[in-house]
């Protein structure tokens, strides 16, 4: 199963989208993290198995410090409305799905 953590510049309204999709997902501010720490998301998502979906890429790349972790998309792009966000991240959840491993998101170390 596909699990994400939507940071918080990310739409909490995603999350209703993404469970249509099958996908189970979770906002950072519906969880009580708004305003806390990049590696109080990481944290959270890393013991939780959860890939993050941020427009924060500087941040969360530091954090990746791990030999395995649950995966990380960033949006380059942030100021997106949410509809341009669905747009951009569905194609990205289709090929996680099209690749029927779940295990997809997990950084491999071969």
């Amino acid at each position: 199963m596909i699990r994400l953590l939507l940071d918080e510049h990310i739409s909490p309204s995603m999350v209703e989208r993404f469970g249509e999709e099958a996908v189970y997902a979770q906002s950072v501010p519906h969880i009580g993290l708004s305003g806390r720490p990049d590696s109080d998301i990481w944290r959270h998502a890393f013991d939780n198995d959860f890939t993050v979906v941020t427009t924060n890429a500087r941040d969360f790349i530091k954090l990746l410090k791990v030999e395995v972790h649950p995966g990380l998309i960033v949006l380059r792009e942030s100021g997106l409305t949410r509809e341009e966000q669905w747009n951009r991240l569905a194609p990205v959840i289709e090929h996680i799905k099209a690749s029927r491993d779940d295990d997809f998101m997990l950084n491999k170390t071969h």
